[in-house]
C-alpha cells in the first residue's frame, strides 16, 4: 500500500466473484513515525449497477511508500478499505465512481469491475431474490458484517 499519495485520476480494474467480498482499494496517510494523518472522506460518485460498495476501517501492513524517508515500509499503519460485493447470482461486467478526498487532496477513481461466478448456493439464480435497491450517491458507507 502507498501510504502518502493519492493519484489526482485514476482507472483500476478489479475482478470479483459472486456474493464474496473483494478489496477495491485502500489508503492510509501517516506521518514520519507511521501514526495516521487523516482518512479519507470517501463519496460514491457513480453505484455500480449490480452490486454494493462499503468501507472499513483496519490495519495495513506498508509495501511502499511515496515518503522521502520510507519509514513505514514494512509497517503497520490504521487506514481505510472500499470493498464491492456483487449482487447474488450475478457474474458479468459492473463499474462505479468514487472519491477519495482529503484536507489536501481529491482523488477520483473509476473502478471497473468484473464479476466471475460464484461457488455452489453462491451462484444462485438472479430471481432467487428481490432486487436491492440502487446505492445513493454521497457518501460510501460502513460495511456491516464480518469479512467474507
Amino acid at each position: 500500500m502507498d501510504i502518502s499519495c493519492f493519484a489526482q485520476d485514476s482507472e483500476m480494474t478489479v475482478t470479483a466473484r459472486t456474493a464474496e467480498e473483494t478489496v477495491i482499494e485502500g489508503y492510509a496517510d501517516a506521518d514520519n513515525t507511521c501514526a495516521p494523518v487523516e482518512l479519507p472522506r470517501l463519496l460514491l460518485m457513480k453505484p455500480p449497477e449490480h452490486g454494493v460498495v462499503c468501507y472499513r476501517i483496519e490495519d495495513f501492513e506498508v509495501a511502499s511508500d511515496s515518503g522521502s524517508d520510507r519509514a513505514c515500509i514494512g509497517r503497520w499503519v490504521r487506514g481505510i478499505s472500499i470493498f464491492y460485493l456483487a449482487r447474488p447470482g450475478y457474474s458479468g461486467p459492473d463499474s462505479l465512481r468514487y472519491e477519495a478526498i482529503t484536507d489536501r487532496r481529491r482523488d477520483r477513481v473509476a473502478v471497473r469491475v468484473r464479476v466471475l461466478p460464484g461457488f455452489g448456493n453462491d451462484a444462485a439464480s438472479p430471481n432467487d431474490s428481490p432486487p436491492e435497491p440502487a446505492m445513493s450517491l454521497g457518501p460510501i458507507p460502513a460495511c456491516v458484517g464480518p469479512v467474507s
